[in-house]
């Protein structure tokens, strides 16, 4: 699915379209609503100008209805929201990693159509992401987890570690999961290596990477490494239920 880092990284689940064609999925139906609560000032708000409020403002829309918002409106909101370079704050990494936090993956655009949109030339709008994409952070053990759902039926899901320094979220894939049902088993797919906290910025350079624009209790806006752009938005108990997340990221 192809915010694309490079490998069988998770960008393969949260921006990268090519895997999902190797299942076999339905024609996707209507995307399920999400409840996003309003989010009183914080230190991710407060301190936004009116312009950058309704840029976030326009993605939560976004998020709360997929499809209440045209997906060239959304990628113009994500594009202008990188380019004004909002600090990352400190809170950024407890807030993805908050205990029960999942992050429904909802909407993608592809880097050539990033580059069409600033050279001002013809180029696709981005879109909705079709299937259920989840990912989980968890901080006890610095990992992540992304996969695809299908109901409580299947899961495919990728896991690593990860470490966040500034707006550079930096991640790698040692294992992948296949689930049927409440079952589910692992495939190792690599040897665990050095903590990716304590890894020099040169050797970050060579893993996968999202560069956040923006993220509070609500969405995370990010730009794979390369160059593609996504949106995701925390999801509701009710979602994560009937979507089959609840019973895998316990």
């Amino acid at each position: 699915m192809s915010i694309c880092a490079q490998g069988p990284q998770m960008a393969t689940l949260t921006a990268c379209r090519r895997p999902v064609r190797s299942f076999s999925v339905s024609r996707a139906t209507q995307p399920h609503r999400v409840l996003v609560r309003p989010v009183a000032a914080t230190s991710a708000t407060s301190s936004l100008t009116s312009e950058q409020e309704a840029l976030v403002s326009t993605l939560r829309k976004a998020a709360k209805a997929p499809g209440s918002v045209p997906p060239s409106t959304v990628l113009n909101a994500i594009v202008n929201l990188e380019k004004a370079k909002i600090p990352p704050s400190d809170t950024w990494p407890a807030t993805i990693s908050s205990k029960g936090k999942r992050w429904r993956l909802i909407y993608t655009a592809a880097s050539k159509d990033v580059q069409a949109l600033a050279k001002g030339t013809k180029g696709g709008a981005g879109g909705y992401f079709p299937i259920t994409a989840c990912q989980k952070f968890d901080p006890a053990d610095n990992s992540f987890e992304n996969g695809v759902f299908f109901g409580p039926v299947a899961h495919l899901t990728f896991k690593g570690p990860y470490t966040m320094k500034g707006k550079q979220l930096s991640f790698d894939v040692d294992t992948m999961y296949i689930g049927l049902g409440p079952g589910r088993f692992g495939i190792p797919l690599k040897k665990k290596g050095k903590p990716l906290a304590e890894m020099e910025k040169s050797e970050l350079r060579n893993l996968p990477f999202f560069l956040y624009a923006y993220c509070d209790e609500d969405i995370i806006v990010a730009r794979g490494r390369s160059g593609g752009l996504a949106l995701w938005v925390a999801a509701d108990s009710a979602w994560q239920a009937t979507s089959g997340v609840l019973q895998v990221y316990q």
